[in-house]
């Protein structure tokens, strides 16, 4: 008997959990890498907010050449979390595109999922449709045996 239409497919299926698969690997190692430039990004502001605030402790009896220092030093931190939080809303973007690429990908495997189970019902609504017909042309020849036994 020929290969069912649901059996067929099931290579269909394999190939989509597998892509579903690489894409939730890809979107799980990517969420690991945002939370690690979030946490530089937090750590970064504290420092620079730390050094904000030692700066106004240290305004007394500094000499002016290590305010302008320190006051630049302050101004590159400000910078670098300017471009961190910059990098932050990068990736963000990216991991929106590999969740909504993720979703795309469960989606479709759940789709043929869903038509094979349909299809698995139609081969077997099929079947049993066979078995009764063969049971009825059985009892049907059965009868006839029957009745030209009897006559």
């Amino acid at each position: 008997m020929a290969e069912s239409r649901a059996k067929r497919m099931q290579v269909v299926l394999t190939l989509a959990v597998r892509q579903e698969d690489e894409a939730a690997k890809k979107l799980s190692q990517f969420r690991e890498q945002l939370a690690q430039e979030e946490l530089q990004l937090a750590d970064l502001r504290e420092y620079a907010a730390q050094y904000l605030h030692a700066q106004g402790e240290l305004r007394k009896g500094v000499l002016a050449h290590e305010l302008i220092n320190y006051s630049t030093f302050i101004n590159r931190l400000n910078e670098a979390c300017r471009e961190q939080d910059a990098k932050v809303q990068r990736y963000k973007a990216i991991f929106e595109s590999l969740q909504q690429q993720w979703r795309v990908k469960h989606q479709k495997r759940k789709s043929i999922e869903d038509l094979i189970s349909r299809l698995q019902q139609e081969d077997n609504l099929l079947l049993d449709k066979r078995l009764q017909k063969e049971l009825d042309e059985l009892s049907s020849q059965q009868l006839q045996r029957q009745s030209d036994n009897g006559q």
